[in-house]
């Protein structure tokens, strides 16, 4: 059997070849994990595992597994600081109150997410949070939204179809997710 590791990310996630098959491998060194943004969506993701040549099983912020193209998934440092720091927060607070061992779940600690989520968020809600958006078209945005399958956006890109807004700017602003 042999076994060669290759470093992703220093001290925190690394990838075990077992004959000739890739496996992810999740480290929790110094309690870290990175955490990702999924270009599709614009949701943050934990990657837990490697399924095949170039996917990964991951966990949202709501707990729910999605298989995700590694070129689809972007390293988010902010949003990865922000959980460990959580993590290390609410286990100090657990263990005050002499809760031991202090296991927290993926929904105590992932970050709150500022960004509109255009799925959840009304019509005002859109125009008030995106610059260069008008009620009517954040109304369009949401009557497009109900053509979709199962009445929500997939992905980003179905954005693109409300042609008055600039949608390369807002994304890259990184201003709205669609999970």
């Amino acid at each position: 059997m042999v076994y060669s590791w290759i470093t992703l990310t220093p001290t925190i996630h690394s990838e075990v070849e077992i004959k000739g098959r890739h496996w992810y491998a999740r480290q929790r060194l110094n309690n870290q994990v990175m955490l990702y943004q999924y270009k599709p969506t614009g949701g943050l993701v934990e990657v837990v595992s490697q399924h095949g040549e170039g996917i990964k099983m991951c966990l949202d912020a709501n707990e729910e597994v999605l298989y995700a193209d590694e070129s689809d998934l972007i390293p988010h440092i902010g949003a990865t600081t922000e959980k460990n720091r959580n993590e290390e927060k609410y286990t100090a607070e657990l263990e005050a109150e002499g809760v031991k061992p202090a296991n927290l779940t993926t929904k105590d600690t992932f970050p709150i997410d500022t960004r509109v989520n255009i799925n959840n968020a009304s019509a005002r809600q859109i125009a008030d949070a995106l610059p260069g958006v008008g009620l009517k078209t954040a109304r369009d945005i949401k009557d497009l939204q109900t053509s979709c399958s199962g009445e929500r956006f997939q992905k980003l890109e179905q954005l693109r179809a409300v042609k008055r807004v600039d949608w390369d700017e807002i994304f890259k602003e990184n201003l709205v997710r669609v999970d």
